[in-house]
């Protein structure tokens, strides 16, 4: 039972962050053809997001881990 919350812990964390990093991405490509002169800004402000949506699927990683070594 274990395993099957290991799993689970881990693969939603990683649907939610690509899920995540997919809407991210569209929207950023959506404001780039709507403003194409901000492309650095948004560029910018896109890579953080990403960077933040990432991080929850560590986090859910070292939940998983966790959850495995306790």
């Amino acid at each position: 039972m274990d395993d099957l919350g290991i799993a689970l812990a881990y693969s939603l964390a990683a649907l939610g962050g690509a899920i995540g990093v997919g809407l991210i991405g569209m929207a950023a490509l959506n404001a780039l053809g709507r403003n194409p002169e901000k492309g650095n800004d948004i560029r910018t402000m896109m890579i953080l997001a990403i960077a933040f949506t990432d991080a929850l699927a560590i986090i859910g990683l070292v939940l998983a881990l966790i959850i495995k070594f306790v």
